[in-house]
């Protein structure tokens, strides 16, 4: 069954009330606000029709809307804590029927890699696809992690969810329904899903400084294979992503 599934929007969630770090997407990296960063990247990923971001209400969040000032995004606002809901406006509010989800607290994402994702998707659509996603288990380092899904989709999740987890983390209702969402994984070789390229902690976010100084000001548009070239020339920076990454795994046990 051919199905037109544009248009593709890219949702980003964001807030400055980060329990682990507050006001994490403020934070410098190389001398803009972390969330203008991460956003420079989502721009840059092939096939999208739009980039929404879905800003918590609340005047704590409102220097968000300064820090994007003048980039080709659309801002909806919704509630801080139920970010199904959230999500669900802001595809509403742009029409999306295909929605990518990635969140601000990852500016090193590679936007070849969430495009191949994106594409995995529109390409399985006719076979029953609905949802896409990087691997969470192997393959691309945390940080990377990109979910292609239908709006439709969405909207479901938006009214039948219950669960305080899946109304928080928009996905859930979705992953741990195969049969209703038959999926798609991408993943990759060589396995380096234990770099861990977030920003949940001031540990994270130190090691997203030292590589955005030691890249962003030679290339601003680097790549993964960038990132893999300089842990190579500075073996301390991957020792810091691989023990970050054991951090939080010992953490979620």
């Amino acid at each position: 069954m051919a199905e037109d599934t544009r248009p593709a929007v890219a949702i980003v969630q964001t807030r400055m009330t980060s329990s682990r770090l507050p006001g994490k997407v403020m934070k410098p990296l190389a001398g803009a606000p972390l969330i203008r960063r991460m956003i420079e990247r989502v721009l840059r990923i092939g096939g999208l029709d739009r980039v929404v971001v879905a800003l918590a209400e609340g005047m704590a969040n409102d220097p968000v809307i300064a820090a994007l000032d003048g980039m080709d995004v659309t801002i909806v606002r919704g509630s801080e804590a139920d970010v199904l809901s959230r999500y669900a406006d802001a595809a509403r509010a742009t029409g999306a029927t295909t929605v990518m989800r990635v969140t601000s607290d990852c500016p090193l994402l590679d936007p070849e890699v969430s495009a191949m994702v994106l594409t995995a998707y529109t390409d399985a659509r006719q076979s029953g696809i609905r949802y896409a996603r990087t691997s969470p288990e192997f393959g691309y380092p945390h940080g990377f992690d990109t979910e292609v899904f239908d709006a439709d989709a969405l909207y479901e999740a938006e009214a039948n969810a219950t669960e305080r987890f899946d109304r928080e983390h928009v996905t859930p209702y979705i992953r741990t329904r195969p049969d209703r969402f038959p999926a798609v994984t991408i993943d990759t070789k060589p396995d380096r899903r234990n770099w861990r390229l977030t920003v949940d902690t001031e540990q994270d976010y130190q090691l997203a400084s030292a590589i955005y100084d030691a890249l962003y000001p030679r290339n601003p548009d680097f790549t993964y294979a960038d990132i893999v070239s300089l842990f190579e020339s500075r073996p301390e920076l991957r020792a810091a992503a691989e023990g970050a990454s054991a951090i939080a795994r010992a953490a979620a046990r």
